[in-house]
């Protein structure tokens, strides 16, 4: 399993767990965000590392290669001066350096497609941290606009639920109600005792007088008149 697939799982678990226990989704993605951000630092370092290691074998490649070609001179010289047994000597270095460069040489290859899959599954990674933190600006758009929307949901429910104005017009049809039955009450209670006879009775014998008072009054004026 390369690192590319263990930060898939480890992804897919880490947002199974947030929404089997979701309670702020905002604060959670983020937080996926910020592993996820960890996460990609860690394949960077292990990336570098890798790179590092290629190089060394590389440096110690090209060390093998100098080695082999001294004692390869080494020989010809000894072969030059006589002495077979240098010239042998020398070869067996040559020898062994040439093995040794083998066996780096195939260690170098591992270690080549090694750093090549790391690197490619840090690219990955990286991409998918960038499309993550975008992603996450619009799921926190997304967020805040549910928000607002249940909060309009809830008031709109508590208005039709608890129908305030309804409420209020009932109420108010009830006090009408209660002041015009009070008042009904009254009237009854004034012609039942005679109240009400009573005050007609007052206002008419103030609506004679007042008639009176009044023909007196053109009385006074008509020889005035006449005299003019």
């Amino acid at each position: 399993m390369n690192i590319a697939q263990r930060f898939t799982l480890l992804v897919k678990g880490s947002i199974n767990a947030v929404f089997d226990s979701i309670e702020d989704p905002e604060r959670s993605l983020h937080q996926l965000v910020l592993d996820m951000e960890e996460e990609l630092e860690a394949a960077k370092r292990a990336a570098a590392r890798a790179m590092a290691n290629e190089d060394r074998l590389k440096a110690r490649i090209q060390l093998q290669a100098e080695d082999e070609r001294q004692w390869q001179e080494a020989a010809s010289i000894f072969i030059a001066k006589g002495d077979e047994a240098g010239a042998r000597e020398a070869l067996e270095r040559v020898e062994l350096a040439d093995r040794q460069a083998g066996a780096l040489k195939r260690q170098l290859e591992a270690q080549a497609r090694d750093t090549k899959e790391i690197r490619e599954s840090t690219l990955v990674m990286q991409n998918r941290v960038g499309e993550a933190k975008s992603r996450l600006q619009l799921l926190q758009a997304k967020i805040r606009q549910g928000e607002a929307r249940r909060a309009v949901n809830a008031v709109m429910s508590n208005a039709d639920g608890r129908n305030l104005f309804g409420e209020f017009s009932r109420l108010g049809e009830r006090v009408e109600e209660r002041a015009a039955a009070e008042g009904a009450y009254a009237r009854l209670d004034d012609e039942m005792s005679g109240e009400d006879l009573r005050r007609r009775v007052a206002h008419q014998a103030v609506d004679d007088a007042v008639e009176r008072r009044l023909a007196e009054l053109r009385k006074t004026a008509e020889p005035q008149g006449q005299a003019r």
